[in-house]
C-alpha cells in the first residue's frame, strides 16, 4: 500500500467513528435517502447472479474436458487389459485382432484426433469464459471504489450537515440574545469553514455521482451483451463435440471393417 493509500486508511477508519457518533443526524438528515441507491443494488444483484453463473459454467466446462479425455483414456486401458488375456500367439483369433484395430484406432484418437481440437477448444471456448471471469474481476474492483467513495460522500454530508447545524445554532443565538452575527469572529470562522467544506462537498459528490453512473452502465451494458458474448461459444462447443464424434465414428468405420 502506498503512503497516499495508508493515510486514506486511516482517515477512513477515523470516520468510521464519526459515522457512528453521528447516526441519528444522518437518519433524520433528508438528502441521507439519495445514498439508498435502489437502482445500483439491483443492477449489482443481476451482476452478482450472472458472475455466479460464468464461474459454474466454466467449472463444468473443466470437468467436461477431464471427464471426455478421462474416457478415452479408460477405454483404451480397458482394450489393453482384454487384449492381454489372448496373448502374441493368437493372432489369427478374430476376436483378437479386432481388438487390435480398435486399440490402434483408440491410439490415433488419443494422439491425432483429441489434440487437433485442443486449440480450438481452448480459443473459442474457454478463452472466451476466462475473459469473462477477468472482466468480473474488474468491475468488482470498481464495486470496491465505488463502495470507498460512497463512504467518503456519507462521511462529507454527515460533516457538512454538522457543520451546518453549528452554524445555524450559534446564528440562532446570538439573534435570540440580541447580539449582532454581521460581526462576530466565530460565526465567521464557521462560514468560512462552512464555505470550504461545501466545495469539498461538491467535489466528492461528483466523484461519487460520476463513478456510480459509469459503474451501472458499464455493468448494464456488459449484462445486455451476455448472449452475443456466449452463443458463440456455445455453438463452438456443439460443433467440436459433433467434429469430434464424427471423426471417431470415420475413423473406426473405415479401420473395423
Amino acid at each position: 500500500m502506498s503512503w497516499s493509500g495508508f493515510k486514506k486508511a486511516v482517515n477512513r477508519a477515523g470516520n468510521h467513528v464519526i459515522m457512528k457518533t453521528t447516526k441519528n443526524s444522518i437518519l433524520n438528515n433528508e438528502n441521507n435517502n439519495n445514498l439508498i441507491d435502489n437502482e445500483f443494488q439491483l443492477i449489482e444483484q443481476l451482476f452478482n447472479h450472472f458472475e455466479s453463473l460464468i464461474i459454474e459454467l466454466n467449472s463444468e466446462l473443466s470437468n467436461f474436458k477431464i471427464i471426455f479425455n478421462d474416457l478415452i483414456l479408460t477405454q483404451f486401458l480397458i482394450f489393453k487389459s482384454i487384449n492381454s488375456f489372448y496373448g502374441e500367439d493368437e493372432e489369427d483369433n478374430k476376436i483378437n485382432s479386432f481388438n487390435n484395430k480398435l486399440l490402434e484406432n483408440l491410439k490415433i484418437i488419443e494422439n491425432d484426433l483429441l489434440p487437433q481440437l485442443i486449440e480450438p477448444f481452448n480459443l473459442t471456448i474457454f478463452q472466451p469464459i476466462e475473459d469473462l471471469n477477468n472482466y468480473n474481476k474488474e468491475i468488482h474492483k470498481l464495486i470496491k471504489k465505488r463502495g470507498r467513495k460512497k463512504f467518503d460522500y456519507e462521511v462529507s454530508n454527515t460533516k457538512l450537515l454538522k457543520l451546518q447545524n453549528d452554524y445555524n445554532s450559534l446564528q440562532y443565538n446570538l439573534r435570540e440574545n440580541n447580539e449582532s452575527t454581521n460581526d462576530n469572529n466565530q460565526l465567521d470562522k464557521l462560514n468560512d469553514k462552512l464555505n470550504k467544506l461545501t466545495i469539498e462537498n461538491n467535489q466528492i459528490t461528483n466523484i461519487f455521482i460520476e463513478l456510480n453512473q459509469r459503474l451501472k452502465f458499464e455493468i448494464d451494458e456488459f449484462i445486455a451483451l451476455r448472449f452475443s458474448l456466449l452463443d458463440p461459444s456455445f455453438e463452438s462447443f456443439i460443433k467440436i463435440q459433433l467434429k469430434l464424434f464424427s471423426d471417431i465414428s470415420k475413423n473406426l468405420n473405415n479401420n473395423l471393417n
